[in-house]
């Protein structure tokens, strides 16, 4: 699978568009602009995510957890930021013993580029997202139609060596399963409504019918945030330990 590399100033020019220019982001957007970062006039509960609001529940299990890091993921990378958390509670069990790992909880940030990883196969079946985003299915090497990390899959090559190993003691390193694990899983709701509004527009269907269909079609599990940044400062708030994922020296 290779990574998208789309630039941070074509996303800028998306956001731009979509009324929420730079400047906006910082405070000094349009009334209308402002609003809508808000969640709506007056800055209420925003009206974009399922039930109308966002789930901050999960800051208190972050800070319940004798061990936690946030793996900040703004690219796809492979779903690397899923692999190093994957790897964070596999280190705690080999260093310090298994009731150590159950105490760690990773907490994973999705956003940026690497937002589509939070959407599920049927959504990137039918909308291309493996071809819109550079990203080839491990096992077809041609454009993913499924997320390629959200869940284990039975045609993946068997695990060899430390890999196989590591797996059977800690899990998959798949979303689903880091999910189930106790992990915690964020999504940039800012980046997804731009691929939402793209789809709406590439498909000539209404924004407001692709949202729901989105939402509904999200990984189980994972938790829409106000934006990227957002959650990974929340998560650090909470006293995560902060990583970002990169392959990059």
């Amino acid at each position: 699978m290779t990574d998208a590399s789309s630039p941070r100033r074509d996303f800028l020019t998306q956001l731009a568009a979509a009324g929420l220019a730079t400047a906006g982001l910082t405070g000094c957007a349009s009334a209308a602009g402002a609003a809508s970062f808000a969640g709506g006039s007056g800055g209420g509960a925003p009206a974009n995510v399922p039930g109308g609001r966002f789930d901050d529940s999960w800051t208190a299990k972050v800070r319940a957890a004798r061990h936690k890091a946030v793996f900040d993921g703004p690219e796809v990378q492979d779903g690397l930021p899923v692999f190093q958390a994957w790897l964070f509670r596999q280190g705690y069990r080999e260093a310090l013993g298994a009731e150590e790992a159950r105490a760690a909880v990773p907490v994973v940030v999705v956003r940026h580029a690497g937002t589509v990883l939070a959407m599920d196969d049927a959504l990137w079946a039918k909308y291309k997202l493996g071809e819109m985003r550079k990203v080839n299915d491990p096992v077809t090497g041609k454009p993913a139609e499924r997320n390629p990390i959200a869940r284990p899959r039975a045609d993946a090559p068997k695990p060899e060596g430390d890999v196989a190993r590591i797996t059977a003691e800690n899990g998959e390193p798949t979303i689903v399963s880091l999910i189930e694990s106790g992990a915690v899983v964020l999504a940039c709701n800012l980046a997804l409504n731009q691929m939402i509004n793209g789809i709406a527009r590439r498909s000539n269907q209404k924004v407001e019918d692709v949202r729901a269909e989105v939402h509904a079609g999200l990984v189980p599990g994972v938790i829409l945030q106000p934006s990227g940044v957002y959650a990974v400062l929340r998560a650090q708030e909470a006293g995560a330990v902060y990583l970002r994922s990169t392959n990059v020296a």
